[in-house]
Order: structure tokens, then sequence, then C-alpha cells
């Protein structure tokens, strides 16, 4: 397959959502040669170049490219149909007296009833099976696209959880580590881009450069206590509604079916979302990437405010971990 044709998949090995299709891939044991991978740096702001802004104008990975058409975020839609119901035809018949024959016509016709009533009886029956099938359906797709719409939730953005400090010792640690590297390479790229920026991007890196200043002061400067006061609040409400998601609607979603994934024995496009977003959750509380539940579980749950979680979460976080695409792709 030549270059031309190969679909293009802009990604970044420590961008959260890139491993969505990534995972998807490996699962599916589509040859990574049928595709062209095109890793756009975010810890240096190459997201924020002009020339990606016309691929992606929201400056995202991962960004998907099939010909002229460009997938920008990592969810999809479904849809699902329903089916009719058959009708009733009534009879009549003459009654005829005395005599064996009168008597079998009669015999004849009562089984023609019983039979037509039998199979009626037998439609009715399987239009309601289909009915309740197709409504399990939409049920199931709407659970699938509710935990999914909930998963990207800005509430609990995980790329936020990284970079938002819940405290003294949590800003420090992001002073001295990977947030404050990674918002300097932004803001070197943003300073470079936004001055000399089209016009139809300008605003955009305008507002992405002084956001971005905003946060990267916070940890290069001394803020007053007020600043620390409101960003502390920020950073642990988005803890606390990680912590919500993960006892709610993620649990609520293991545990509809035995597991030990969402649809079941196998992975399916809920669980990508929902492992990338749990592995880089994990990774954020400090633990090294990939570490099995009894280590990973604990720090999650002090993180979130320290209330349990069920064992489905453990269960699921150590079944995955132990996968190939996991391993490959190294989940973090």
């Amino acid at each position: 397959m030549s270059s031309d044709s190969k679909p293009k998949l802009y990604e970044f090995a420590g961008s959260c959502w890139a491993n969505v299709p990534k995972l998807a891939i490996a699962e599916a044991g589509y040859p990574t040669d049928d595709i062209e991978w095109v890793s756009i740096n975010l810890a240096e702001g190459a997201n924020f170049n002009p020339d990606f802004l016309k691929i992606n104008p929201q400056g995202t990975v991962p960004t998907l490219v099939i010909g002229d058409q460009t997938w920008t975020d990592s969810t999809r839609d479904h849809q699902a149909s329903s089916s009719p119901s058959p009708s009733l035809r009534t009879h009549q018949h003459k009654h005829y007296r005395g005599g064996e024959s009168g008597g079998r016509r009669d015999l004849v016709f009562i089984l023609i009833v019983i039979v037509i009533v039998v199979v009626i009886v037998i439609v009715i029956v399987v239009v309601i099976v289909i009915v309740i099938v197709i409504v399990i359906v939409i049920v199931i797709v709407i659970v699938i696209v509710i935990v999914i719409v909930i998963i990207h939730a800005a509430a609990h953005d995980p790329n936020a959880t990284l970079l938002i400090a819940t405290d003294d010792e949590d800003r420090k640690e992001k002073a001295n580590g990977l947030p404050k590297g990674f918002l300097e390479g932004r803001q070197k790229a943003l300073d470079k881009y936004a001055p000399e920026a089209p016009e139809e991007f300008k605003a955009f890196l305008q507002r992405k450069q002084q956001e971005n200043k905003q946060l990267l002061d916070f940890y290069v400067t001394e803020p007053d206590a007020q600043l620390k006061a409101k960003i502390y609040e920020k950073g642990q409400q988005l803890w606390k509604s990680a912590g919500i998601a993960i006892r709610g609607v993620i649990t609520q979603a293991l545990k509809k079916n035995e597991g030990p994934f969402a649809a079941g024995d196998t992975p399916s496009e809920v669980d990508f979302h929902i492992i990338t977003w749990l592995a880089r959750t994990i990774t954020n509380t400090g633990v090294e990437p990939g570490s099995p539940s009894s280590v990973a579980i604990p720090k999650l749950q002090q993180k979130t405010g320290g209330h349990g979680f069920d064992p489905v979460i453990a269960k699921y976080w150590d079944t995955w971990i132990e996968r190939e695409s996991f391993k490959s792709n190294k989940l973090h």
C-alpha cells in the first residue's frame, strides 16, 4: 500500500486519547504497516503549528485522515432500528346438520382455526422477542455512549489532573517534574506561532498562549495564598470527580456483564476509552505505569477521596495490564 493511500494517524506517544485508536488497532490485529503514523510532539507544542491546525483546527490528537475525510476525536455515534408487527384476519363458516361428513368438516374447521391461532401467537411472540432485543440493543448503545461521554468530560480530564496541583507538596513535585517542562515547551511554541499566525488561528493561539502562561507562572513564580487556594481547590475537585466516575458509571458498566471487560470476555470500543483514561489517571497519582492493582488502586483511592472501589476495578486493571496491546502501546 502506497503512503498516499494509507490512512494517516496523527498521534503522540505521551498523549492520553491517542491511545484509544492505537488500542483498537492492536486488538483488531490491523497491520501497523498499513497506517502512516505521524507524531505530533505535544510537549514541544507542535500541535499549535498552523500547518497542523489546517488539518485539525482544535490542535488535538488523535487526528485520523483517510482520503479527503478527517476525524478529530476518538468518540463515535451509534444507531439502531426496529421492526413492524403482523395483522389478523377473521373468518366465517356455515353450520351443517348431522351425519359423519358434517362432523368431520366441523373437526377440520376447528383444527384449521387452532393452527391459525397457534401461528398468530407464535408470530406475536417472535415480534415481541425481536422488539425486546432491539430495546436491549438500544439501551446498551445508549449506555456505551453515556460512558464514553462521561469519560471524556472536562470535570475529570486526565491532562488536567496531570498539570493542576492539589496542595503545596503536589505543586513542588509538578514544578520539579514533567508538568512544568511540558508547560514550558508549549509556551515556547505558542510564543513563536501566536504573533504571526494566520488570522483564522490567531484568536485560538492567543487564548492558549495566555492560559498556558498563567499555569506556567504558577510553577515558576511564587503565587499568593489566594491563587494557591483557587488552584488547589480546582485540582482537588478534578480528583473528586474522577472518583465519582470510577465508583459510579465505570463500576456500573463493568458489573453489567460477568466481565472482565465492559462487554464481557473481550474488549470493546467503550473499554478502549475507559482503560486509556484509567491508565493516565492512575499514572497521575504518582505510581509507575502498569503497576499491579495492589499498588495502583490504594493510591487511586487515596487521591479520589479515600473511599473504597468495587473489586471489579482492580480485576479490570489487572486484566488489562497483562494484555499485549496495553504493553506494546505503553499505556500510562
